[in-house]
C-alpha cells in the first residue's frame, strides 16, 4: 500500500473556513468526468463544486446539516440529519442514482456510520463508488499520549476531535465501507510532513500504522 503525501494546510483549503475545505488529495480516488455526484456531510460543497471546475463532475448535489448554504456551483442540496435515512433518501428520489458518493470525514461523526454506509450503497448506479476518507485511531498522537500518559485529550479537529463519535483502524475501516456488499477496490493511507516521509522511507514502511493520519477508501457497487 503506498502513502499519501500530506498536502500544506492551505493547499487543502479553498479559504480560512473549516466548512469550504477543499480535499484535492482524496479527490483524486473519484473516477474522471463521472456524471453525478452526492457528498455526503459535505458541508456547504466545496468539494463538489472543485469537481465540477475540474472537469471531473457534470453534477454535484450536497447532503448535510448546513445543506441550504452552499456554494453557487452546487446543483442540489438537502438539509437534515445525517442519522436519519430521509435526509439521504431524499437526495436519492430528488437527484439521484449516483456515479459517484463522497463521505470525506464524516462517518466517525455519526452513530450508526454503517447504516449510513447500507443507504449510500442504494443511491449508487451501478458500478458507481463511494470514496471515503476515515481517521487512523492507530496514529501516534492518539496511541502514544494514551499509553505514556494515560491521557485522550480532545482538541477541535483532528485525529481526537472531541465530536468523534466512533473510531478505526485500518482493517474495521474497510469493514465499515464493505458492510453492505461494495467491493473494496482502494486503500491509501495518509501523512503529513517531509519527516514522516523520511522515517516511513527509512524503515521500510514498517510504522505506517503509526504515521497514517487518515485511510482513504474506495468503494465500488458491483451487484
Amino acid at each position: 500500500m503506498q502513502p499519501v503525501r500530506g498536502l500544506m494546510r492551505d493547499e487543502l483549503e479553498m479559504r480560512e473556513d473549516y466548512h469550504a475545505r477543499v480535499r484535492p488529495d482524496v479527490l483524486e480516488l473519484v473516477p474522471d468526468r463521472v456524471d453525478k455526484v452526492l457528498d455526503v456531510g459535505g458541508r456547504i460543497g466545496a468539494n463538489v463544486a472543485h469537481l465540477k471546475r475540474m472537469g471531473k463532475a457534470r453534477f454535484g448535489a450536497v447532503a448535510d446539516l448546513v445543506a441550504h448554504q452552499c456554494l453557487p456551483d452546487v446543483d442540489a442540496a438537502f438539509a437534515g440529519d445525517l442519522e436519519q435515512p430521509d435526509a439521504l433518501r431524499r437526495a436519492g428520489s430528488e437527484a439521484g442514482p449516483f456515479d459517484a458518493i463522497l463521505c470525506l470525514d464524516v462517518l466517525e461523526h455519526l452513530k450508526d456510520p454503517w447504516s449510513t454506509v447500507r443507504e449510500c450503497h442504494k443511491l449508487l448506479k451501478p458500478n458507481g463508488v463511494i470514496v471515503a476518507s476515515i481517521p487512523n485511531a492507530r496514529n501516534y498522537r492518539f496511541v502514544l499520549p494514551l499509553l505514556l500518559k494515560g491521557r485522550l485529550d480532545y482538541t477541535d479537529e483532528g485525529i481526537l476531535d472531541r465530536t468523534h463519535l466512533r473510531w478505526f483502524v485500518r482493517s474495521t475501516a474497510v469493514e465499515l465501507m464493505t458492510c453492505s456488499g461494495l467491493a473494496l477496490e482502494q486503500v491509501q493511507g495518509r501523512y503529513y510532513g517531509r519527516k514522516k516521509d523520511i522515517l516511513n522511507s527509512a524503515t521500510f514502511g514498517v510504522f505506517d500504522d503509526l504515521l497514517f493520519l487518515q485511510y482513504f477508501i474506495r468503494v465500488r457497487r458491483t451487484d
